[in-house]
């Protein structure tokens, strides 16, 4: 019981870390000040592998040089893709950025076309292999039972443990035992007393 008790304890502290990053993380993303990225394709390989969780900020259109990695929408299906930026070219609108990934050996079919004004996210840091497991704990069939299991072991650790055992006073220490002749206490034998009277009488 005292080890399911310590692991849960354990298990309360990480869950209560992770939550509070978690939290900071989901307030920042609303906030529109990260972006949470999991790798799905092996295209920017080996520098940036499937799996791998990438934490992007905005950063302004305009200042996007040659060479850099960033993440901007598909032109035709609006996700965003993470590649290296091969060229910008400004337009009437904004700028038209050429991208290729670094395992492609074709570069992207059509331009990404950014707003003059516009921000692009540009991943800062990449966490190898944390994609892949937001991604299956997000999953319900993983999720529910993960939740129900950790609120099991964190109320487990929460009640108080099992009835306290009475105090007990200290035992004295047990009296030494008699010995020797001194110390027994004379018993006459039986009979002896009135053999002893009956000769005071003569």
């Amino acid at each position: 019981m005292r080890i399911v008790r310590r692991i849960g304890g354990i298990l309360s502290w990480v869950l209560a870390a992770i939550g509070v990053l978690a939290g900071g993380l989901w307030l920042a993303t609303n906030a529109g000040l990260v972006q949470p990225l999991i790798v799905v394709s092996g295209s920017m390989e080996p520098g940036i592998r499937v799996g791998d969780l990438l934490v992007a900020v905005p950063v302004a259109a305009r200042g996007v040089g040659v060479g850099e990695v960033v993440s901007l929408p598909n032109p035709q299906t609006g996700t965003l893709v993470t590649h290296r930026v091969l060229e910008v070219v400004p337009n009437a609108d904004g700028y038209a950025f050429t991208m290729q990934g670094d395992a492609n050996e074709a570069v992207d079919p059509l331009p990404y076309l950014v707003a003059a004004d516009a921000s692009v996210w540009h991943p800062t840091l990449t966490l190898p292999g944390v994609g892949v497991v937001v991604d299956r704990i997000a999953r319900p069939s993983v999720a529910i039972p993960l939740l129900v299991t950790v609120g099991a072991l964190m109320l487990f650790t929460a009640l108080p443990g099992g009835p306290r055992r009475p105090e007990t006073s200290p035992e004295m220490p047990p009296a030494p035992a008699l010995s020797g002749p001194e110390t027994m206490p004379e018993v006459p034998p039986p009979g002896d007393e009135a053999h002893r009277s009956e000769e005071v009488r003569t």
